[in-house]
């Protein structure tokens, strides 16, 4: 018989299995971690970039609108010491209408008819700014003393008005005619009324008078003055 021992034997585990699993564990772990933040710094670079692009396009459009509004600005306006191209119409639209005080005012005299008398009353423009003006003046004569005159402004339109624009210094004329015999409508002994020492004239649209001095004698009719519209210069 084979003698049993007195102490039964110690059992020895062996913990490879357990070991293993913690380091399968350890490796799944660092392996989800790992892919994790992959992901991450990939989106964050797709991100970036996105970024980048949209910046890029924003500023691609600044500038391509900077530079239309930049070549429409130079299309609108005339190179330097460039000629004024406009019609003559469009260039008068653009100036102020000719202001009382910016004429001055003359009357000369022209070859007389047969019981009629022609004068040339010139419009010039002292200010140093261009105007413009078209039409027919008023006008009013007055006597010595300042008193007005009868006067009866009739327009000739024998002549179309025309635009015009008055550079500083220039001048407009209106071809003025009365008649030196006596009518029906003036004074019973036979005379054609006062004689005016003044012509008060009203520029075309304004409503005051610039004045000039009037050196042709009585108008009759009584004080009928026939009158062209104004034309360029200064007299025919």
């Amino acid at each position: 018989m084979v003698p049993l021992p007195s102490h039964p034997p110690r059992l020895r585990f062996r913990p490879i299995a357990g070991a293993a699993l913690v380091v399968l564990a350890a490796l799944v772990a660092t392996g989800c971690g790992t892919g994790d933040r992959a992901a991450d710094d990939g989106a964050l670079e797709h991100t970036s970039q996105s970024d980048q692009q949209a910046e890029t396009d924003a500023n691609t459009d600044a500038n391509a609108n900077a530079a239309s509004e930049a070549e429409a600005e130079a299309a609108a306006e005339p190179e330097s010491g460039s000629p004024d191209r406009r019609p003559q119409s469009e260039q008068a639209e653009a100036d102020d209408w000719c202001a009382t005080e910016a004429l001055a005012a003359e009357v000369t005299p022209l070859d007389a008819g047969a019981g009629n008398r022609y004068a040339a009353l010139v419009l010039t423009n002292t200010t140093d700014a261009a105007c413009r003006t078209q039409g027919w003046p008023g006008l009013e004569l007055a006597a010595a003393d300042g008193a007005a005159l009868p006067t009866e402004t009739v327009r000739d339109d024998s002549r179309a008005a025309v635009p015009l624009t008055l550079a500083p210094g220039e001048s407009a004329w209106a071809q003025l005619r009365w008649t030196v015999v006596p009518g029906s409508a003036d004074p019973a002994d036979g005379g054609c009324g006062p004689e005016p020492t003044a012509l008060r004239v009203i520029p075309p649209d304004t409503y005051d008078a610039t004045p000039a001095d009037w050196e042709l004698g009585a108008v009759c009719g009584p004080g009928r003055i026939e009158a062209l519209p104004l034309a360029e210069g200064e007299g025919p």
